[in-house]
């Protein structure tokens, strides 16, 4: 036990808590290998998370990041960033970590396939003539009739009406929309908007804006 006591004295392994770790993280291979000699087993360095698979997008831990800033500047919740990441509020982040912030579909903007005026003569047709006035005039507000538009924070909301998909996605599978990218098609947004109005009891809440409210 002595020369167990020796051995970690000299090889200053334990891990510290922010970003003046970063020294360390160079001596942890060193002193991993002369650990698993002294013992005989293998010592596992961190990895990345298990669900880095299906992460879309990483972050490169930076000096003076935290869980908190990090959720906050990506929009993601803390607990989803530590779920993501296999982490609690209590795990170190160091510089250079590479850290998963989303498992949101990556969408590629295609070219644009109707103009404007194919775009409006969509919406007329998919909405009652009642409403076709104001549904246009909340495309126009929304993405300028360009049907391909991917906007909001994070790349979040998609097509004519900038349909917020990880928000709607449960209920856009009953109408057939799978994949965000089905929302870059202008009919398959219209019919899905003109849903939303409905869900929302015959309400344009979802497009509700602090100067706009019909």
């Amino acid at each position: 036990m002595a020369e167990w006591g020796a051995l970690l004295r000299r090889c200053p392994c334990k891990a510290d808590r922010g970003f003046k770790s970063l020294p360390l993280r160079q001596m942890l291979p060193r002193c991993g290998a002369m650990l698993a000699l002294f013992v005989g087993f293998s010592v596992l360095l961190p990895t990345s998370p298990a669900s880095a698979a299906a992460c879309t997008q990483f972050h490169t831990a930076k000096p003076n990041d935290s869980w908190t800033r990090i959720s906050a500047r990506f929009g993601v919740s803390l607990r989803e960033l530590l779920t993501l990441n296999q982490a609690t509020t209590e795990t170190s982040i160091f510089i250079g970590d590479k850290l998963c912030v989303s498992t949101q579909q990556v969408v590629q903007r295609p070219t644009p396939a109707y103009t404007r005026k194919q775009v409006r003569a969509i919406i007329r047709e998919v909405w009652p003539d009642e409403l076709e006035e104001t549904a246009l005039f909340v495309a126009q507000r929304e993405s300028n009739l360009v049907h391909t538009v991917i906007g909001g924070k994070g790349d979040c909301c998609y097509g004519l009406f900038q349909m917020y998909w990880s928000v709607h996605r449960a209920w856009l599978a009953s109408q057939g929309i799978t994949s965000a990218a089905q929302l870059l098609d202008p009919r398959m947004n219209a019919e899905a908007a003109l849903t939303l109005y409905r869900r929302n009891g015959n309400s344009w809440r979802p497009w509700w804006t602090s100067s706009w409210r019909p």
